[in-house]
């Protein structure tokens, strides 16, 4: 699959229908910055725009994935595979994301309780340490949450449906910082008394 040439492919229609990055952008809920590395081919939608996609410019994804018109001629099966196999993809970046960011949080928690329960509690290396665990806890979730709020703004796509976006996610990845500064500032207070 040749992305550059798919790229210059949804160029090409974007352009024809006089839209810019930032219009197209807001026809597919999704930020100017997308449109440019889906343009330069640095980066594919996912499947489920990929079908938007096909569908407002009135396209078979068989044509945006050979990065060409079939003009009604009869596409090869490889075609087909490569929507398969695209679809595959997709679903693979998503799980290793999702495990990436679960790993990173069980280290950082675990990293924590060790600390926690076995270390020394007033030396000040061990409280950094496990204040560092406890910002990796958060940063993974945060990571994760952000993630996430992307998946369901793809689904807010399907649904057409008008929620604020990331609303909950900000508020929910507020409050746990809010929670983990309460925790480290004694800690960091401690440390350097």
């Amino acid at each position: 699959m040749d992305t550059i040439k798919i790229g210059n492919f949804l160029r090409e229609f974007r352009k024809e229908k006089n839209l810019t990055q930032e219009q197209l952008a807001e026809v597919f809920n999704v930020s100017a910055r997308t449109v440019s590395r889906w343009e330069t081919g640095s980066n594919m939608p996912d499947i489920s725009i990929l079908v938007e996609i096909a569908d407002y410019y009135g396209l078979d994804i068989r044509e945006i994935l050979n990065g060409e018109r079939s003009n009604g001629l009869p596409s090869d099966s490889s075609s087909v595979k490569d929507v398969a196999e695209y679809a595959d993809r997709d679903k693979e970046r998503l799980a290793a994301k999702t495990r990436l960011y679960s790993i990173a949080g069980i280290i950082g928690i675990i990293t924590y309780l060790c600390l926690r329960a076995f270390g020394d509690t007033d030396n000040m290396i061990i409280n950094i340490i496990a204040s560092l665990a406890l910002i990796s806890v958060y940063a993974a979730l945060a990571s994760s949450l952000i993630y996430t709020s992307n998946r369901l703004q793809t689904l807010q796509r399907k649904l057409k449906m008008k929620i604020r976006k990331n609303l909950v996610f900000i508020i929910v990845t507020l409050i746990i910082g809010f929670i983990l500064l309460v925790l480290l500032l004694p800690m960091f207070l401690i440390g350097l008394i």
